[in-house]
């Protein structure tokens, strides 16, 4: 194709319905540049904000003019755009294993891999690959005559003076205005993802406060027939409301959905297999889903913040940073084993790992709660984010109200004194919205008893697990066969066979496996089951 050759379409879906994740290759070829992929793309949603004048949301977009190649993602980076370049040659794409394919350096990252498998993220720009990079917040690449350039724009952080009540009031109204806007930009009907906690329903609250409900609700559960805890809470809004709600609930082997998850997000998360029922509900769904990340880290620290908050007040960043490792190896690691995943997999010394990510946490030390920021900026940027930027875009487009830029700064400029209780989401819930504050949260119903796996149920799973084995070709079969089927000996179990097939797909990566991998989960996506919907509340049927 010449240099100065356009792609057929502008637009593309992401993450791809049967189709290749999309792509662009240039290199300089003597006086000239070859060319491979779409020369323009846009993925995600961009959402002009009329009041601060520019595209927010979760999106990426790049254009190559024959001369000169664009590219840039949302102003807080949480679209993940994907780069390699050797100097001669540059790639983008949304998928790590997409530029594999196409011959990026697959050589691993071993700093990069010890901190995900300590703490279950990649923070800053890394990925597990040592040549391959994402974009930073605010995102801006350039790339002509074999020369690139990448900036960022980071938002200044400098703690506000405000009261509790004027913080109480600027969440419901900085919520409504996202809303409003969102609702203003004419989207196609709205599927809202509900939980059983505050996130989703303060977005479903403030739309019914503007008259703009979504089309439905829908909420997945693992657990089987009975309605869990998380289900019963939203079932319980909805029936106050009267807006029309789903339960997904139909029993699938979580095998296969692991292996989806780990390409859907580049290798980057080592979570997110439980929300690939939603995902494949979304993509047969005409409308654009509303997504409540950011909510919960940019209102409420979480149960550790107190602790951490005071080490960041003693300048022990250090100190932070193993005490999130020491947090992700404990849930993760089998009762009595002394070994996480990072005892496992990691290549280097806990303390250098703990040295590298005591840097990023410091990089805030002048923000109101500097642990706050650094979890927001990476682990719900880097690996949340991939819930909006590929779990729930399969539909026709992701909206996140607590993303919008105004919202962002706000929260995270607030004083430790307003947010240290951890309820300013509540209180700003019962203020913004008393006649439903009497509705149950998730966390106040019983917990559902565990459904018991049938014994075909079982035979999926290990079927589908052992398909995921032979596509990534192990050096040692048998070994992670008999892994696979017992189970790690430090690691539960289904931590155990992601983190399996995660360490095997990063230490056996080339292009044959990027792309054996991008075809498997191609082909589990096409088999997936049609029948999601297990429970219906209709409002209509109800009247």
């Amino acid at each position: 194709m010449p240099s100065n050759a356009k792609s057929p379409a502008a637009g593309y879906a992401w993450p791809p319905k049967g189709q290749v994740p999309p792509y662009l290759r240039l290199t300089r070829a003597g006086p000239g540049v070859s060319f491979a992929g779409l020369a323009e793309c846009t993925l995600g949603r961009p959402l002009h904000n009329p009041a601060t004048g520019q595209d927010e949301g979760v999106f990426a977009r790049w254009a190559w003019d024959g001369s000169q190649l664009t590219a840039e993602v949302d102003p807080l980076g949480f679209f993940s755009l994907f780069v390699w370049h050797d100097g001669e040659s540059v790639m983008i794409s949304p998928s790590v294993l997409q530029l594999i394919a196409q011959g990026a350096d697959p050589t691993p990252d071993a700093r990069a891999l010890s901190v995900f498998y300590r703490m279950g993220m990649f923070i800053n720009e890394d990925t597990p690959f040592a040549a391959i990079k994402v974009l930073p917040p605010g995102g801006r690449l350039t790339w002509s005559e074999g020369r690139l350039s990448i900036t960022r724009q980071d938002m200044p952080i400098a703690e506000q003076s405000l009261t509790r009540d004027a913080a109480v009031e600027g969440i419901i109204d900085l919520t409504r205005a996202s809303l409003r806007n969102i609702s203003e930009a004419g989207p196609e009907k709205l599927v809202l993802p509900l939980s059983g906690g505050r996130d989703s329903r303060h977005i479903l609250l403030g739309l019914d406060h503007l008259g703009a409900r979504p089309e439905r609700c829908v909420t997945y559960q693992h657990c089987g027939a009975e309605l869990n805890s998380e289900a019963r809470a939203a079932r319980a809004i909805c029936e106050r409301l009267g807006v029309r709600h789903e339960v997904l609930g139909q029993p699938r082997p979580m095998t296969g959905d692991i292996l989806r998850s780990l390409t859907l997000t580049s290798l980057c998360s080592d979570e997110h297999a439980q929300m690939l029922p939603m995902h494949d509900y979304l993509a047969r769904q005409s409308g654009a889903a509303l997504d409540g990340i950011g909510g919960d880290i940019l209102t409420n620290p979480d149960s550790s913040a107190a602790e951490q908050y005071a080490r960041a007040q003693r300048g022990d960043y250090a100190g932070i940073a193993r005490a999130m490792m020491a947090g992700h190896a404990k849930v993760l690691r089998r009762p009595g084993s002394a070994e996480g995943p990072g005892e496992v997999y990691a290549g280097l010394p806990e303390e250098e790992t703990v040295a590298y990510v005591a840097e990023a946490i410091a990089r805030f030390r002048d923000a109101p709660d500097p642990y706050q920021c650094f979890w927001f900026w990476h682990r719900t940027r880097r690996e949340i984010g991939f819930v909006s930027s590929a779990l729930f875009a399969s539909g026709k487009g992701v909206f996140c109200p607590y993303l919008d830029t105004r919202f962002v700064q706000f929260c995270l400029t607030l004083p430790w004194a307003v947010t240290q209780d951890r309820m300013l989401h509540d209180d700003a819930l019962a203020r913004g919205y008393p006649e439903t504050r009497d509705v149950a949260f998730g966390d106040s119903f019983a917990p559902a008893a565990a459904a018991r796996a049938t014994l075909s149920a079982r035979m999926r799973k290990v079927s589908m697990g052992l398909g995921t084995l032979r596509a990534l070709q192990p050096e040692k079969p048998l070994a992670e066969g008999r892994q696979f089927l017992l189970g790690s000996p430090a690691l539960r179990r289904q931590p155990g066979e992601v983190y399996q097939f995660h360490n095997l797909a990063v230490t056996g990566m080339d292009a044959g496996l990027a792309q054996r991998l991008l075809d498997r989960a191609a082909g589990l996506y096409a088999s997936a089951p049609q029948a999601l919907v297990s429970d219906v509340f209709d409002p209509r049927e109800a009247a």
